[in-house]
């Protein structure tokens, strides 16, 4: 792409770093996180429902118009910005697109580093984030991804400010200089990426256990989740983050046997109700539903990272009943949801 408002070789960078995010499961799963350049008059930004991955050989990105949108910021005008597209592609701009725009930098990366995110969801996240990060950030509460984040990121913002922790959620970085902003963000992933909980298996039962639909998955990897430990175990059945909720579901259903996950299939296809993509049995791990969409696929991956980096001493903020309802019953990630 090459206009008066970029140039194709500084899209071309861009959609490289793009890419290269994109490609990095423990900074970006599936449709989630965002990039965005700016011009004068505008901003190319990922569009909605699109995979980072796909960066350097799909056409992912929107352009819209930047002045339009910050005028809607301004006067606190919630809005897909649909009628702000500058581009012909038929793609809708990122549901995040406002912050995108507020902040001031030529620049900014957004992604769902998983490091950040264990970090995130702790009770005393700031204090334990500052023990690890040397630059100075802003740390945003949790806010429902789109324009109320927006208008949460507002009230902290300072015309320096170039990193964001947002609890329950992920990073922003910015910056003017493309290399310097994706080396800033790899940096703060990294500082934070201080734990691993690989030592925590209590059980390795390979018995096989059958549950109606759904398939055992006796990766080695996926053996984390056959722990006994109680704290853990609890943890399973949390909503941590808002990808989590979208893509799995409010919580990963947790039984303590397969005659109680038999029952809840049954239950639920009386009803005709969708199965969940997941679920876990203690001590007997995680189980796979048959039509897990790939998506799904990636977030399990995403949780179980999030899970190896947090510091499992520490107490945790979760996603509330009414948090995962806004985010289930959202038209913006109802129409997210049906391009995964």
């Amino acid at each position: 792409m090459a206009n008066s408002n970029f140039s194709s070789s500084e899209i071309q960078s861009f959609k490289e770093i793009s890419y290269q995010l994109g490609k990095d499961p423990s900074l970006v799963q599936a449709a989630g996180g965002n990039t965005s350049i700016k011009s004068e008059n505008s901003m190319f930004i990922k569009a909605s429902g699109t995979w980072l991955i796909n960066s350097v050989d799909k056409d992912i990105f929107v352009e819209v118009d930047l002045h339009s949108i910050n005028k809607k910021i301004s006067q606190e005008q919630d809005d897909s910005f649909v009628d702000d597209i500058i581009s012909t592609n038929n793609l809708r701009p990122s549901l995040e697109t406002s912050f995108h725009a507020l902040i001031n930098y030529k620049y900014v990366l957004h992604v769902h580093s998983t490091a950040t995110i264990a970090n995130a969801i702790l009770d005393n996240s700031i204090e334990e984030i500052k023990k690890h990060i040397t630059d100075d950030f802003v740390c945003v509460p949790y806010y429902r991804p789109g324009f109320r984040l927006t208008m949460g990121i507002k009230k902290l913002i300072q015309p320096e400010t170039r990193i964001f922790i947002l609890e329950n959620h992920g990073l922003i970085v910015a910056g003017n200089e493309l290399e310097d902003t994706y080396q800033l963000l790899l940096k703060i992933h990294n500082q934070l990426n201080h734990i691993r909980n690989d030592k925590i298996i209590t059980t390795t039962s390979s018995a096989i256990v059958s549950v109606t639909d759904y398939l055992q998955k006796n990766d080695e990897k996926y053996s984390f989740f056959k722990s006994g430990d109680e704290q853990l175990f609890s943890l399973f059945s949390k909503s941590l983050y808002p990808d989590h909720v979208i893509f799995l579901g409010p919580g990963i259903p947790t039984f303590l046997n397969n005659e109680d996950a038999n029952k809840f299939i049954i239950n639920l296809k009386n009803k005709d109700l969708p199965l969940p993509p997941y679920l876990i049995i203690k001590e007997q791990g995680l189980f796979e539903n048959n039509s897990a969409i790939p998506a799904a696929k990636e977030m399990i991956d995403c949780f179980l990272e999030v899970l190896l980096r947090v510091d499992l001493s520490q107490s945790f903020k979760f996603l509330s009943e009414d948090q995962e309802s806004e985010l289930l019953n959202w038209d913006v990630e109802k129409y997210r949801q049906s391009i995964n």
